[in-house]
């Protein structure tokens, strides 16, 4: 195996890696969001976040961490996260289904 084989292997599985811990990462930080969003409805003030698009997800959040975004309890939750948690967060709401 060359080494510029043997590298791309390696990028390859680093970066499925890096995405799979991302989503237990997501999964993990998602028990607070599952508080309300889990019996979010069509019609209802709480979205459903599940199967929501990451990039959407992300800048949504980032919204509110950055005071764009008003709602106080989001706000609040938001400004406790870094950018690695939200897209974190994002890699596994795109892919969660509702409970």
């Amino acid at each position: 195996m060359s080494a510029r084989v043997a590298a791309a292997a390696l990028t390859v599985m680093t970066t499925s890696s890096a995405a799979a811990t991302d989503i237990e990462l997501g999964r993990y930080l998602a028990t607070e969001c599952m508080t309300c969003h889990r019996a979010a409805t069509a019609g209802g003030a709480i979205p459903n976040i599940f199967g929501m698009a990451g990039p959407t997800f992300a800048e949504i959040v980032k919204g509110y961490r950055d005071g764009k975004r008003s709602n106080p309890v989001m706000q609040n939750i938001a400004r406790r996260l870094t950018d690695e948690e939200i897209a974190a967060l994002a890699a596994y709401f795109a892919t969660a289904p509702k409970p």
